[in-house]
């Protein structure tokens, strides 16, 4: 009976939906061209052997998405957004672009150089944007400032402090550690969806195996009520914009690595409205409350498989944003309280009339 009352439950909710959503997505794919589900194990010139694909492109380049939005998820089931993950993403790319320009390779005499340490070119930009996202929580989380209006200081500012760092200019890199991060693969499985599973795991012990992910829905809820039963919604509000922003300079990274280059302009340009609707077509409400991990990587996932099919058969660059809108539209309708109520109590029905029928 507990059975059956769970799988009622997982029927009727968001996440089974968006799971659906994502299938169909998939399946029209494949009629329309099948080989686009075809997965291929190539070998390189250089000896190593590499998984190749629509599927893998998909996780490949849902990555820095996805990790965004394991931080978004968070903020939004507090009430809030964070608007400047974008801009965060711009930063980190181009401090490690700058620092691999400054200091990885010094140049003692010319043709003669020394290699400084590479990992300070992935700690400067991951401890600058935490740095931010330490600046957004402490704004909204202690300051009471409005989140939208908050995070819009370092959605503007924050490409201005990449062009800064970087004098306004475009490097380039062809240091291959760096280039690795986006670029690389280890047993055929390209790095990008390795880190992507590490942040992905690392967050939902984080909020399931403590007592955050519960401080949060209860916030998320109730913030009046948390702070009367002792709750410091302020400083699990903070927590929530630092990871945000720790998570962001890991896409940046990934990002800059892909294109060997930073580009404050471009980088992470959309990522904020991508890293909301991954949330909420997860399951997660805007209003806040009780959120899904789970569902945001699905969500991540319906995103970039729209992006994917619409350049897969030749749709314009500058279309894609109304596919992503009418097909993120049509989701979001079937995850909405009526339309799901209404397809439970059609299949009530059914149910009971297969089972009159049966009686008979």
């Amino acid at each position: 009976m507990k059975k059956a009352i769970a799988s009622g439950n997982f029927l009727r909710s968001k996440l089974f939906w968006a799971i659906v959503a994502e299938l169909l997505i998939l399946l029209v794919g494949f009629i329309l061209r099948p080989d686009f589900l075809s997965i291929q194990l190539r070998t390189l010139s250089d000896g190593t052997t590499v998984l190749f694909g629509t599927p893998v492109d998909i996780l490949n380049r849902a990555s820095e998405i996805t990790i965004i939005a394991m931080g978004m998820t968070l903020v939004i089931a507090l009430g809030g957004t964070d608007i400047s993950v974008g801009a965060l993403v711009a930063v980190s790319g181009a401090i490690a672009l700058k620092f691999l320009r400054w200091d990885v390779l010094v140049y003692n005499t010319p043709g003669d150089y020394t290699v400084q340490p590479f990992y300070l070119v992935i700690l400067l930009p991951l401890l600058a944007c935490t740095l931010m996202g330490l600046f957004n929580g402490a704004l909204i989380g202690k300051l009471k400032i409005q989140p939208i209006i908050a995070t819009l200081i370092l959605m503007v500012g924050g490409r201005g402090i990449a062009q800064i760092v970087t004098d306004g200019k475009q490097f380039t890199t062809q240091y291959t550690p760096f280039k690795f991060i986006g670029n690389g693969s280890i047993l055929g499985l390209p790095l990008p969806i390795i880190i992507t599973l590490v942040v992905v795991l690392g967050v939902m012990l984080f909020v399931r195996r403590t007592s955050f992910g519960m401080f949060v829905e209860s916030v998320g809820i109730n913030p009046n009520a948390s702070r009367v039963s002792g709750l410091k919604s302020g400083t699990i509000i903070l927590i929530a914009y630092v990871l945000t922003g720790f998570l962001s300079g890991i896409s940046g990274l990934i990002y800059a690595s892909r294109i060997s280059s930073n580009d404050s302009n471009n980088a992470g340009l959309g990522y904020e409205m991508d890293a909301i609707l991954a949330v909420v077509i997860g399951g997660t409400s805007m209003t806040g409350g009780k959120f899904s991990l789970t569902g945001t990587v699905v969500g991540s996932l319906i995103i970039r498989t729209i992006t994917t099919l619409v350049l897969y058969f030749g749709v314009v660059s500058e279309a894609i944003m109304a596919f992503k809108a009418l097909i993120i539209a049509v989701v979001i309708v079937l995850q909405s309280e009526p339309v799901r109520n209404a397809i439970s109590r059609r299949r009530d029905r059914i149910r009971t009339q297969m089972g009159g029928e049966a009686r008979a």
